[in-house]
């Protein structure tokens, strides 16, 4: 299977660096807001009989969003063959279920959305629950960093004494498999939250003294966790804390609150454009895989053992 790459206006860097490590160019693709703050698209090449894969970066605000659907239906009127959406990340994907009465689960909405506008697949990175696949009646390819982070973990570390860690009961199921790969001792913190993006107390579940500890979590957002969880875990004895984020949010004040917290550093990946400057922070791209991904899809081969570690 051919393909044709689009990069949507917001995602053009990462969309280069995709093309560039498939040793192709990114298609014509114009889009652009009237002064009212309309989104228009426009394919300037031929699409009929394509497959049409858009890279899109649909964090918020919602216009990135909406240029996606926009993008996608002309997509579709152009008798396009098939349209891929590669989202690296899914806004909403933390509202995957009814947290008390009379509230929206959003995640089923941005993927009725998402199918409505005429997408055939979506190809996306690090689902913050894997709930979020069966809201999807189009095929959806579930992408992780995993392979990616391990390798930065054993540079980083060496034979040093390590742990790796997860800042909530969610995430063991992940931390147990980082934990197999890198043949180390892992521990979980079990956090309750007063309200959301708010922490009221956090206890370890595991002796993290005498260790490097590696915080590992598929986002961070307002940055609280993690430096309550750093706080903690160096009170407890560990000689040092790094955190493995695939998405960084980082809303808020969360650069200024990552920067002067004990974190030795915070590693996270290009699926959001965010790129805060900083001895902390530092981007470990998520380009490569994405452009395998594509390899594979276009070969007709498996993209699950890509997320093998």
């Amino acid at each position: 299977m051919s393909f044709k790459l689009f990069a949507l206006s917001g995602s053009q860097e990462l969309g280069n660096e995709v093309a560039g490590r498939m040793g192709i160019s990114l298609g014509a693709l114009f889009t652009t807001r009237f002064s009212d703050g309309e989104v228009y698209a426009r394919f300037d090449e031929t699409v009929r009989g394509e497959t049409v894969v858009l890279l899109a970066q649909i964090n918020l605000p919602y216009h990135n969003l909406f240029e996606l659907l926009v993008a996608a239906d002309a997509a579709r009127r152009s008798s396009a063959r098939e349209v891929v959406a590669v989202l690296p990340y899914l806004p909403h994907s933390r509202q995957e279920r009814r947290d008390g009465e009379r509230t929206a689960v959003t995640s089923r909405l941005m993927a009725e959305t998402i199918e409505l506008s005429g997408v055939n697949r979506v190809l996306t990175l690090d689902l913050h629950s894997m709930s979020i696949e069966g809201f999807f009646k189009i095929p959806i390819d579930h992408l992780q960093m995993s392979a990616e982070f391990v390798k930065d973990i054993r540079e980083q570390y060496g034979d040093k004494p390590l742990m790796v860690c997860s800042p909530d009961f969610g995430g063991i199921k992940r931390i147990r498999a980082y934990k197999q790969a890198l043949n180390c001792d892992m521990a979980v913190i079990h956090k309750e939250r007063l309200r959301p993006n708010e922490v009221d107390r956090m206890e370890i579940i595991g002796d993290p003294s005498g260790k490097h500890v590696v915080l590992i979590d598929d986002m961070t957002d307002t940055g609280g966790t993690l430096v309550a969880a750093a706080r903690l875990l160096l009170k407890q004895g560990a000689l040092s804390v790094r955190a493995y984020c695939s998405h960084g949010v980082l809303s808020g004040e969360a650069v200024e609150r990552i920067q002067a917290s004990d974190l030795q550093e915070l590693v996270f990946t290009n699926s959001l454009p965010n790129r805060p400057q900083g001895p902390k922070f530092r981007v470990l791209s998520c380009a490569p895989l994405l452009a395998r991904a594509l390899e594979n899809l276009s070969r007709n081969q498996s993209i699950k053992t890509l997320n093998n570690i």
